[in-house]
C-alpha cells in the first residue's frame, strides 16, 4: 500500500499493513459472531446487548476511517508523515484487539494473543524503541483488563500467566528491534554505495558523452578493430576495422551491418544478442567469432560488444581482435599435448614389450638349456647300462619331453595371439554337457596336484548343462587357469573349481588359497604382457600372456570373465558363458577331446611334476 525509496522496505510495509487489514476483518467477524451468538439468559459480566452493537459500529467506523485516511496520505501527502501514521495504526490496532478481548472475557481468552503481533509490526517498521513503547502499553492493557474482569478470584491466576506472558512482548520487542537496527544499518550502507555508484556512472557517463575528442582519439588509435552500429547499420569504423574486413574507407560500408560479415549460422543468435544490448544498456557480452571479409577469407576473432551512447545516439559499440595466431598456437599446444601423450603410451607400451620379450628370451632359454644338457648327459652315459644310469636316463627324457612342451606351450599362445589380433581365430562350436567336461578338465590334472600337495575339489549345482561351446578353447581356459592356481597355491593348499547356472548362463568358478593379487593390480592382471610382480617371475615360471588369451577366448564366445582377490588369502576368477545351443555340429570339434592327456601336459609343461 505504502512506498519507500528502498524496494525491500517497501515491499515490508505493504505486507505488514495487508496483515493488519485482514486481522481487523478477522477481528471484525468474531465480533460479529458474537454478537449473532449472545444470549440473554447468560449476559456477560457488565455490558448489555446494545452496549455490543454500539461497540461493533464504533469499530466498522474505526476501519472504515482507518482505510479512507491511509489513501488520503497515500495519493495526496505521498507519505511524508509515514512514521506518524505507522504508531497511530499500531495503537489503533491494540485498541481494536482490546476490545475484543472485552468482548470474549478477557481473563481467559486466546484473542490477547494478538497483542503480541502488535508489538512485533511496530517494531518491525519503527524499530526498537517504539517497539518497547508498544509492549509496555499493551502489557498494560492486558493486565488492567485481567484485574477488571477477574477481581473476585481469590488468587488471580490469569494475571500471574499474563504477567509472564506480557514479559515476552518486551523481549519479542527488543530481539526484533535489534534485528531492525541492523538490517537498517546495513540497507543505508549498501543504498549510499549505491548512491555512490551511479553518481559515478553518471559523471562517467557525462564525461564521454561531452568528450567526443577523447573518444575518438581512442578509438581512432586503437590497434583493435572498431565498430560502431546504430540502427543496425555500420556509422563508424576505425582504419584497423577497415583494413580488417578488406575495405579501404568508410563510405563503402555504408548501408552494412555487422551481421552481413558474420557467418550464417551464427547470425539469429548475434541479432538476438545486440537487441539485448540496446535494451539492457549497461550489459557486454564477449565471445569467439568468425566473420568473413571481402576476399572471402574466414578471420577469426574476440568480439567484445556493448551499448554506447555515440554523438548522443544509441549505438553497439563492437571490438573486434584478431585471434588467428593465438588460435594457432592453441591448436599447435594442443597437438603438441596429444603427441606428448601418444609417446607417453608408446613409451609405456614399449617397456611392456622389452619386458615382454625378455621373459620370453628367458621363457625360450631355460627349456632349451635344459634340453641341451639333458642331450649332453644323455650322450656322456650314452654307452653304459648301469641300472642307475638307466633311471637317470629316463629322468632326462622325461625333462626334455616337458621343457619341449614349455616351448611348444609358448610357441602356440604366440600364435593365438597374433591370430586373435588379425581375426582369424574361429570357433568350433558343438552342444556338449559343460559340467562333465569341466569336471573331467580338473580330475585330469590331480596328479599334478598331488605331487605338489594340493587339493583339488569339484562341486556343482546343475549335474548336466548342455551348451554350445569350443571344447578345444574350454579346455585351454580352465587348463590356464588351473595352471596359474597350482603355481601360486602353496603346500596344503585347496583349489575349488565349481559350477552353478542362472537363467542365461553358466557360471565356473575356479578358486584357490595361494598368495592373492594386490587390489591396484588387478585392473592390469588381463592385460598382455602383464605379471603382478616381477618376484613372480623369478619364483615361478610364465610369459604373463595367459591370462590375455584366456579373456580373448572368454569373449570369443560371448561370455566374460572377473576377478576377486585379496593379497594373501588367494584369488577367484568367474568366468560366465552364454547358455546357448548351436543347430550345427562341427565335424573338427568331436575329434579335439581325443589325447587329452596330452595337451594337459602342454598346458601345465611350466609346472615341475613327475610326468608319466
Amino acid at each position: 500500500m505504502f512506498n519507500d525509496k528502498n524496494s525491500t522496505s517497501n515491499d515490508m510495509i505493504e505486507l505488514i499493513t495487508v496483515i493488519k487489514l485482514g486481522s481487523f476483518g478477522f477481528i471484525l467477524m468474531i465480533i460479529i459472531n458474537q454478537i449473532l451468538q449472545y444470549d440473554n439468559t447468560q449476559p456477560l459480566i457488565i455490558f448489555n446487548k446494545q452496549f455490543y452493537l454500539l461497540m461493533f459500529f464504533i469499530i466498522i467506523l474505526l476501519i472504515s476511517i482507518y482505510i479512507l485516511w491511509s489513501q488520503f496520505y497515500f495519493k495526496i501527502w505521498k507519505l511524508k508523515k509515514l512514521k506518524r501514521i505507522q504508531i497511530i495504526e499500531g495503537y489503533v490496532f491494540l485498541l481494536v484487539s482490546s476490545i475484543l478481548i472485552v468482548f470474549s472475557k478477557s481473563y481467559d481468552s486466546d484473542y490477547k494473543y494478538l497483542l503480541i503481533f502488535g508489538v512485533i509490526t511496530v517494531t518491525l517498521e519503527l524499530g526498537k524503541k517504539q517497539g518497547i513503547i508498544m509492549a509496555s502499553v499493551s502489557s498494560f492493557t492486558l493486565l488492567a483488563i485481567d484485574l477488571i474482569f477477574a477481581p473476585h478470584l481469590t488468587v488471580n491466576i490469569y494475571f500471574e500467566n499474563d504477567l509472564t506472558y506480557t514479559s515476552s512482548f518486551f523481549v519479542v520487542a527488543w530481539v526484533l528491534g535489534q534485528y531492525v537496527q541492523i538490517e537498517r544499518e546495513r540497507r543505508e550502507a549498501l543504498e549510499q554505495q549505491l548512491s555512490e555508484q551511479l553518481k559515478e556512472h553518471e559523471n562517467i557517463m557525462e564525461m564521454l558523452s561531452k568528450d567526443d575528442t577523447l573518444s575518438n582519439l581512442l578509438i581512432e588509435n586503437s590497434p583493435d578493430a572498431i565498430f560502431i552500429q546504430s540502427k543496425d547499420c555500420l556509422i563508424y569504423a576505425n582504419e584497423n576495422a577497415l583494413e580488417l574486413l578488406g575495405y579501404y574507407s568508410l563510405e563503402e560500408l555504408q548501408d552494412k551491418s555487422i551481421l552481413d560479415f558474420e557467418v550464417s549460422d551464427d547470425i539469429k543468435k548475434l541479432e538476438l544478442m545486440y537487441s539485448s544490448l540496446y535494451k539492457n544498456q549497461r550489459d557486454k557480452v564477449s565471445f569467439e567469432d568468425t566473420i568473413v571479409n571481402t576476399n572471402g577469407e574466414a578471420v577469426t576473432v574476440q568480439n567484445t560488444s556493448t551499448y554506447y551512447l555515440f554523438k548522443g545516439q544509441p549505438s553497439i559499440l563492437t571490438v573486434m581482435r584478431d585471434i588467428r595466431p593465438v588460435v594457432i598456437a592453441n591448436k599447435l599446444r594442443k597437438d603438441v599435448i596429444k603427441n606428448i601423450e601418444k609417446l607417453n603410451e608408446t613409451i609405456e607400451e614399449n617397456k611392456l614389450v622389452t619386458e615382454f620379450f625378455s621373459n620370453i628370451s628367458h621363457e625360450l632359454k631355460t627349456p632349451l638349456n635344459i634340453i641341451f644338457s639333458s642331450l649332453q648327459m644323455l650322450d656322456l652315459y650314452n654307452n653304459s647300462f648301469d641300472a642307475d644310469i638307466i633311471v637317470k636316463k629316463k629322468n632326462y627324457i622325461l625333462a626334455m619331453k616337458q621343457n619341449s612342451y614349455r616351448l611348444l606351450r609358448l610357441i602356440n599362445n604366440l600364435l593365438d595371439i597374433t591370430k586373435y589380433d588379425s581375426g582369424y581365430i574361429t570357433l568350433h562350436m558343438k552342444n556338449e554337457n559343460i559340467v562333465s567336461y569341466v569336471e573331467d578338465i580338473t580330475m585330469s590334472i590331480l596328479i599334478y596336484a598331488e605331487n605338489k600337495g594340493v587339493e583339488i575339489i569339484f562341486d556343482t549345482d546343475i549335474e548336466e548343462k548342455i551348451i554350445a561351446f569350443d571344447i578345444e578353447k574350454i579346455e585351454r581356459i580352465i587348463l590356464n587357469l588351473l595352471s596359474n592356481a597350482l603355481k601360486f597355491t602353496d603346500r596344503g593348499g585347496s583349489i575349488y573349481v565349481t559350477i552353478s547356472s542362472d537363467e542365461n548362463n553358466v557360471i565356473i568358478s575356479v578358486k584357490d588359497t595361494g598368495i592373492g593379487i594386490p587390489a591396484d593390480k588387478k585392473e592390469q592382471i588381463f592385460e598382455r604382457f602383464s605379471q603382478v610382480d616381477k618376484s613372480f617371475r623369478r619364483n615361478n615360471e610364465g610369459t604373463g600372456i595367459g591370462l590375455s588369451i584366456v579373456k580373448s577366448f572368454v569373449k570369443l564366445h560371448g561370455g566374460n570373465i572377473k576377478l576377486n582377490s585379496e593379497l594373501g588369502k588367494g584369488s577367484e576368477f568367474i568366468i560366465a558363458l552364454p547358455a546357448i545351443q548351436t543347430e550345427e555340429t562341427d565335424c573338427e570339434a568331436s575329434e579335439i577331446r581325443s589325447n587329452i592327456q596330452e595337451r594337459i601336459n602342454l598346458e601345465l609343461s611350466d609346472i615341475y611334476s613327475t610326468i608319466n
